[in-house]
C-alpha cells in the first residue's frame, strides 16, 4: 500500500468506530497512534524529498531562464553587427534553453502540486493524531475510574466481612463473659456454704481464748494486791 493510501485511510478513519470495535480500545487505540506517527514521520520525510526536488528544478528553470535570455541577447548583438550566421546559432541555443524551460516549469507545477498534496494531508494526519492523543487520554482517565470504583467495592465488601466477622466475635464475647460469670457465681456460693461450719469452730475458739486471756489478769491482780 503507498503512502497515499495509508494517509488517506488513517484520516478517512472514524477512531470512534475504531475503539468500539476492538475487546480492548486502549490498545487498540496506542497501535493506531503508534502507526499514525510513523506515518507522519514517513509523510514528512517524503515532503521533504519533493520540496527538495522542487528547488533543484526551479534552480535549474531559473539557470536556462538566464541563458535563453543571454543567448536572446547574443543574437540581438549579431543582428546589430551583420553577422546572421552568428545571430542564427545564437537564436538556435535559445531554442535549446526555450524548450528545457518549458519541461521544467511542468515539473515545478507538478512538484509544487505534489508539495502541496502532501502538506494538506500531513495537516489532516496531524488533526487524527490529536484527536487520537485525546481519545485516549479519556479511555486512560475511564479505566483508572473504573478501577477506583472496584477498587472502592472491594474495600466495602471487605468492611462488610470485618464488621459481619467482629459481630460474630462479639457474640462470642459476650457468651464467654456469661459463662465466667456463672462459673464465679457457682464458685462463691460454693465458698459461702462451705465457710459455714468453720465460722462456728472459730467462734467457739476465739470465745475460749478471750476467758483465759481474764484469767490470767485476775491471777496477776491478786498477786500484786494480796501478796
Amino acid at each position: 500500500m503507498g503512502l497515499f493510501q495509508r494517509i488517506g485511510d488513517i484520516i478517512s478513519a472514524n477512531l470512534n468506530d475504531m475503539t468500539d470495535a476492538f475487546e480492548d480500545p486502549e490498545k487498540r487505540l496506542k497501535q493506531a497512534i503508534r502507526e499514525m506517527e510513523q506515518c507522519i514521520a514517513d509523510a514528512q520525510q517524503e515532503t521533504a524529498k519533493v520540496l527538495a526536488n522542487a528547488k533543484l528544478i526551479s534552480a535549474e528553470l531559473a539557470k536556462n531562464e538566464r541563458l535563453a535570455g543571454e543567448w536572446q541577447k547574443r543574437a540581438e548583438q549579431a543582428v546589430a553587427a551583420g553577422d546572421d550566421n552568428l545571430a542564427r546559432r545564437a537564436l538556435s541555443r535559445k531554442q535549446e534553453h526555450a524548450k528545457l524551460i518549458v519541461a521544467l516549469e511542468e515539473q515545478v507545477m507538478a512538484a509544487n502540486d505534489a508539495s502541496q498534496t502532501l502538506r494538506h494531508q500531513l495537516g489532516g494526519m496531524q488533526s487524527k493524531l490529536a484527536e487520537a492523543k485525546r481519545n485516549l487520554a479519556a479511555l486512560a482517565a475511564h479505566r483508572r475510574s473504573a478501577e477506583f470504583t472496584n477498587r472502592v467495592q472491594a474495600s466495602e465488601a471487605a468492611f462488610h466481612a470485618v464488621a459481619t466477622g467482629a459481630d460474630a466475635f462479639g457474640k462470642f464475647e459476650r457468651m464467654r463473659e456469661k459463662v465466667e460469670r456463672a462459673e464465679a457465681e457457682a464458685g462463691a456460693l460454693a465458698e459461702l456454704r462451705g465457710m459455714e461450719l468453720p465460722l462456728t469452730r472459730a467462734g467457739s475458739s476465739l470465745g475460749s481464748t478471750a476467758d483465759d486471756v481474764i484469767d490470767a489478769e485476775l491471777s496477776e491482780l491478786k498477786r500484786r494486791l494480796v501478796g
